[in-house]
């Protein structure tokens, strides 16, 4: 009798994610529960106030949990950064290991991404979320919209996440040509890693689920 041979699976690399705003934390919170990334860890960096802040916390959880990645994820409104006091923060964060997300202005510019191509560049968070309302009535950018009423805002934004990162180079692009020195849309290479560390998402539940309510 030929006796089975053991499949030895080697452990997921672990991913952390540091979020510097309650919303942001709440997105990929959303992410990690819709396509089930158990290896996925989110925290907000609750009590941080500048972006030097944010990338310290974020080295020092990735040292306490061991995290084999560990990127930062902030926006430029809410930090109060411009390009210069990223690009100066750029340094400490490579130091550190930290990858840097951002958002500039802010989050629903990600939002937008899935959505459309703005044709002009957008510099405050306001006109992004008047534009996203026409779509989702009771939108804000808040992190009690993400509890709320924007509970699986993520799982109906999925399907457009490689038109996402596709507008997102478009964006960047345009930016780029109307003198931005750094662009403003960098969830790309994010996302991209996410799917390589924690793999295929799996949207199974949330495919049945769907399906109970409509019924």
């Amino acid at each position: 009798m030929k006796r089975r041979k053991k499949v030895i699976e080697k452990p997921r690399k672990t991913f952390l994610i540091v979020a510097a705003s309650e919303a942001e934390s709440l997105y990929f919170s959303q992410m990690r529960k819709d396509c089930r990334y158990t290896n996925m860890t989110v925290l907000w960096a609750e009590e941080i106030e500048t972006l030097e802040d944010l990338i310290k916390f974020a080295a020092k959880e990735r040292t306490k949990g061991k995290f084999d990645r560990t990127w930062a994820v902030f926006s430029f409104e809410q930090m109060g950064v411009d390009e210069a006091d990223v690009k100066e923060m750029q340094v400490l964060a490579n130091k550190r290991k930290i990858q840097l997300a951002w958002t500039n202005p802010d989050l629903p510019l990600w939002y937008l991404m899935h959505l459309q191509v703005p044709t002009q560049v957008i510099s405050e968070g306001k006109a992004i979320e008047n534009t996203l309302r026409g779509v989702f009535k009771e939108f804000d950018s808040s992190a009690e919209y993400l509890l709320d009423e924007g509970s699986s805002l993520h799982l109906k934004l999925f399907p457009a996440k490689a038109q996402a990162v596709m507008n997102s180079g478009s964006y960047n692009n345009l930016a780029l040509a109307k003198g931005a020195t750094l662009v403003p849309m960098n969830f790309t290479k994010l996302t991209t890693e996410i799917a390589d560390y924690c793999g295929v998402a799996d949207m199974s539940h949330n495919q049945k689920m769907i399906g109970l309510k409509n019924n």
